[in-house]
Formats: C-alpha cells, sequence, structure tokens
C-alpha cells in the first residue's frame, strides 16, 4: 500500500529549509557587508643592503671571512583592519600576513637580517607569516589581544617596517584609552616578539646590547598631543632585566610660515630590577635637538649625553633588530650610546618642492661622539664583553635622498638611497663600516 504523503509536512519542511537558507543568505551579507566595511592595504617593498666592515671584520657567519654583508630581498605586506561593530562594546579584528623572497644572498653575504636564516646557516629562498588581534572598544578605548605593531609607545615602538624587509610585530595585551583627549593613556603587556627576519610570532625578546632575554615586558604610557606639541611620561619593566623611565617634549609644526623653530627632547633613566640577568644597570641618557624651519630648509643641532657605568641600551627582538630609541643621535649606524659619551649632531634637509620637483627630498647630518668610558663596567655585566675602553671617540655621516611619485599609474611609488659612514677608533667598539641601502616602496589599497 503506498505512503500517503503529508502534503502539510512537506510545505512545512520547505518552508523551513527556505527560511534557513535565507537568513544564512542574510548572515552571509551581512558578513561580507562588514568585511567591506574595513580596511586591506598592503605594500611592496624591495630593498638592498650592503654593509662594507673597512677594517676587513668577518662576516658574522662561521667560515666566512670577507668582511661585508651584502643582500637585495622583495617583500609584501598585507593588512587588515575590521570595523567595530554596534552596540555599546563593539567586536572587531585585525589581521596581517607577510612574506619575503630572496633575491640575491649566501652564506658568505648573509647577516643584514632582511632575509630570514634557516638552522643550518642557509638562507630560505622566501618565507611568510601571518598573525592577527581582537579587539574591544568601550567609548574611546580599546583593548586588543594577539599578534600586532605597537606604535604607540617611545618606551617600546616598533618600526613599522621601515628597518628591514618586513615590520616587526609582538604577542601583547594593549589598552589604549583617548576619553580625556588631548591625552592618550596607552598599556600593554608583550609576551613575545617576531623579529623582520623571522618566521614565527612566538620568539624572544632581549636587550640590544647586553643581549639578555626577558620573559615579559610591560610598559605604562601617558601621552600628550595638542596641535605641534607632544609630551610623553613613559616607563617600561622588562622582568628580571630593567626599569626604563622616559620623558620626552617634541615641537614640531606641520606648517612653515617665515622662520619656524622645532624642538625635540628626550630623555631615558634606566635601572636593574629583580634577578638583574643583564648585570648591574644604572644610566641616564638624554638629548636635546633644537631646530628652525625656514622654506625648503630645516636644520637641527643635536647634543646627546650617557651618564652612568654601562652604554645606554634598549629592547630588540632575537636577530637584534631593535625597536626604535627616541635620542637625536640614534641614527644609521650608530646610537652614540657608550658609557659616558658625549655626542652631537648637525643636520640639513631640503624639499625640493621650492624647485618645481615635490616629491623629492635630500637630507645629509653628521655625528661625532667622545668621552666613551668601559673602565667602569662590572665583570659580572653583559656589557664586559662588548668591548667598551676608555677614550673612545668616533664620527657618523648619513646622505638620504627619496623621491615618491605623486601621480599616474605609479602615484605613491617611493625611492630611497642612504648611505652612511662610520669611523672609531680602537676603544669604540662599532668598527669602521660603510653601508648603502637602496629600497623601493609602493602602497596600494584593495578596500
Amino acid at each position: 500500500m503506498p505512503a500517503v504523503i503529508d502534503y502539510r509536512l512537506v510545505s512545512g519542511l520547505g518552508l523551513a529549509l527556505a527560511c534557513q537558507q535565507a537568513l544564512a543568505d542574510e548572515l552571509w551579507a551581512d558578513a561580507s557587508t562588514y568585511f567591506q566595511q574595513g580596511s586591506l592595504s598592503g605594500l611592496t617593498r624591495n630593498f638592498y643592503l650592503n654593509r662594507d666592515f673597512r677594517n676587513g671584520g668577518a662576516n658574522r657567519r662561521s667560515g666566512t671571512v670577507n668582511g661585508y654583508r651584502a643582500e637585495l630581498a622583495q617583500g609584501l605586506t598585507l593588512d587588515y583592519i575590521s570595523p567595530f561593530t554596534t552596540g555599546v562594546v563593539g567586536l572587531g579584528f585585525d589581521a596581517h600576513l607577510y612574506a619575503g623572497l630572496k633575491l640575491d644572498s649566501g652564506r658568505g653575504k648573509t647577516g643584514t637580517n632582511l632575509l630570514h636564516v634557516n638552522n643550518d646557516g642557509d638562507v630560505a629562498n622566501e618565507y611568510s607569516v601571518g598573525g592577527g588581534a581582537l579587539k574591544l572598544k568601550y567609548r574611546e578605548t580599546v583593548l586588543k589581544y594577539g599578534s600586532m605593531e605597537l606604535r604607540t609607545s617611545p618606551v617600546f615602538l616598533t618600526d613599522g617596517g621601515s628597518g628591514r624587509l618586513l615590520p616587526q610585530t609582538v604577542t601583547a595585551w594593549q589598552l589604549i584609552s583617548r576619553d580625556l583627549q588631548p591625552l592618550t593613556f596607552d598599556a600593554a603587556h608583550i609576551t613575545a616578539g617576531k623579529a623582520p627576519s623571522e618566521n614565527r610570532n612566538d620568539s624572544t625578546l632581549r636587550s640590544l646590547y647586553g643581549a639578555t632575554e626577558t620573559d615579559t615586558v610591560d610598559y605604562l604610557s601617558l601621552n600628550y598631543e595638542q596641535g605641534a606639541v607632544k609630551g610623553y611620561l613613559s616607563t617600561q619593566r622588562a622582568e628580571d632585566l630593567w626599569r626604563q623611565d622616559y620623558l620626552g617634549f617634541r615641537y614640531l609644526p606641520a606648517l612653515v610660515e617665515g622662520l619656524t623653530p622645532t624642538l625635540n627632547f628626550s630623555m631615558y633613566r634606566t635601572v636593574d630590577i629583580g634577578a638583574a640577568h643583564g648585570g648591574p644597570i644604572d644610566n641616564l641618557t638624554w638629548s636635546f635637538a633644537p631646530g628652525v624651519k625656514f622654506g625648503a630648509h630645516s636644520l637641527m643641532l643635536a647634543y646627546q649625553k650617557v651618564q652612568g657605568d654601562t652604554p645606554f641600551d634598549y629592547m630588540a627582538f632575537r636577530d637584534g633588530q631593535t625597536t626604535v630609541a627616541q635620542l637625536a643621535n640614534n641614527v644609521q649606524l650608530s646610537d652614540f650610546n657608550a658609557p659616558n659619551d658625549r655626542s652631537w649632531q648637525v643636520r640639513y634637509d631640503y624639499d625640493f618642492s621650492a624647485r618645481g620637483v615635490p616629491g623629492l627630498r635630500f637630507m645629509i647630518r653628521y655625528m661625532q661622539g667622545q668621552g666613551g668610558k668601559g673602565s667602569d663596567i662590572e665583570p659580572d655585566s653583559s656589557y664586559y664583553p662588548l668591548g667598551f675602553r676608555d677614550g673612545g671617540r668616533h664620527w657618523e655621516r648619513n646622505i638620504e635622498m627619496q623621491y615618491v611619485v605623486q601621480d599616474g599609474p605609479a602615484k605613491n611609488l617611493s625611492l630611497r638611497a642612504r648611505y652612511g659612514v662610520h669611523r672609531g677608533n680602537s676603544a669604540e667598539p662599532r668598527g669602521d663600516m660603510d653601508e648603502i641601502r637602496l629600497i623601493t616602496e609602493f602602497p596600494f589599497k584593495l578596500l
């Protein structure tokens, strides 16, 4: 006997399936709309770096004595920033994908930190890494957790990708509140880092010169910004290593009207804490940099002083690539950071827009340091093996030219050439070197 079809049941099931499909389509449409409201941008970068050790020093890879490092690489970065959902508490996420490609390198030329080096010492042909962070927003306060860049505090400032092929990132909790403008409260708890040449997000953090690892880094920062005036009061704590406090002030007008003064002051106070794995540290380092802008010209003078028996040091990643210290004489090849070093700088910039070539800029600067003293470094200090001796003297010269295409299909393409020379006497551990950097960058926007 044939089964009796209950058409009411069939129609009910059909209606339910239709409603489910409609709901799925609506949710997918909402998700697609939400995604498209975010920002997806990218950057391609070609980077050539050649560092010639004029004193014949060996390449850092064992078995190489050619006295130079030279690599050419191509990088790609993709960054997605989502909007926040509506409601009292907004939800969102940020994500990134970075990739690097070897164009020219080898065992005898590596060491520039442009490319990933495998455990066997060979340079990887390509490498990539991705990550993301979840974020919550209440009014003007944002809480984030995950893999991210930190670009807001002077006591732990990643380089934004400008130092090498790909950006630095950290795994961290970060809280930023702008509810009390013009004040911004910024705090972070950092548990791991990723250097530009690494393909993993869970690598280590360390002091740059002492090469002492630390498990966690925390900072608190109160930032003030009103027009051309910026002020910073910050503190950083690297577990069982140091506490580093920072005070900074800047006056940098965006618009130049006649003779326009500028001013930049930074001061770091660093002392050992906890188990003091890097040895005793008691250091005060500061720089003062007044300047003036007039038309297309900019002129700056700077003075920097290191006070203490250990060098000024700051946070870095596993491969030695550094965060960005805010001292005036933290430049291309040297930090002028020896114990008791005192240094000065003169810098000149010119904007060729005044000559009918918008987008073309030129910079030249000269630094000289003296007074370095290493005899008071304690034998159990992580800085003792570095070779600081009394009577250190050195100088550095940097020249830079950059052109940014102003219109057409290649609009925003940047072409930059940087040339640096450093010379020092036998008491200065950072030896003689010449360096050339050729960098092209092309930013693009997909959403």
